[in-house]
């Protein structure tokens, strides 16, 4: 195991990742190691074996580069929207997100 590749946050969530050997008899990934968000329980693929490459292959999974549009609002993940009852998302890339800023200050009259 390669104690010294730190790992990411999420891409997920943003939350802390931390690896762990699987330890309960009971199951069958036993003795494999794996790494989950501590915040959405996202996880990386169960390794056994020599344990190689866990971290890296977490570090390198992509990080959205979008926010998701929902009935209540603006949502940094897919995932939190979910957990908030959103039913119908939308992607929305950075300039869209600007141009509904730009819109929400015309409407509300704010003025820089």
């Amino acid at each position: 195991m390669n104690d010294t590749t730190p790992l990411l946050p999420c891409p997920f969530c943003g939350g802390e990742a931390h690896r762990f050997t699987i330890e309960d008899d009971q199951d069958p990934n036993h003795g494999g190691d794996v790494i989950v968000c501590r915040k959405c329980e996202a996880c990386s693929r169960v390794e056994f074996g020599e344990k190689e490459g866990l971290e890296e292959a977490w570090n390198q999974r992509a990080i959205s580069d979008h926010a998701w549009l929902g009935q209540a609002g603006l949502y940094r993940t897919r995932l939190e929207a979910v957990q908030n009852g959103e039913q119908h998302l939308e992607p929305v890339s950075p300039e869209q997100l600007f141009q509904l800023a730009r819109n929400h200050v015309r409407e509300a009259g704010i003025h820089a």
